[in-house]
């Protein structure tokens, strides 16, 4: 008798674990994160480092800029003179 009563207990506060972290997700404060998304959102690099650790690096390949100006034939806004170690930056006309 005392485990159903044990096994109600354990189920009934699992239903208000849930209830609760469904309120917080969907609850709309005003900009205000509660950071339960980020917890629940990493929580894949338990499962799978691997493709995390891909995925992140795929993401910051998005702030890697050009080392050289791209051959389409369009003159970058600067010029730079290695025997005299100088750099000219041209106005833009707008």
């Amino acid at each position: 008798m005392t485990w159903v009563v044990f096994g109600v207990a354990v189920v009934v506060v699992l239903g208000l674990l849930i209830a609760a972290c469904n309120k917080a997700l969907r609850s709309s404060r005003g900009g205000v994160s509660t950071g339960l998304g980020d917890g629940l959102g990493n929580f894949i690099d338990v499962f799978d480092p691997g493709n995390a650790r891909a995925a992140r690096d795929l993401k910051e390949q998005d702030n890697v800029g050009h080392v050289v100006p791209s051959p389409d034939g369009d003159e970058p806004p600067y010029g730079v003179d290695l025997t005299t170690g100088r750099v000219t930056i041209r106005r833009s006309a707008t």
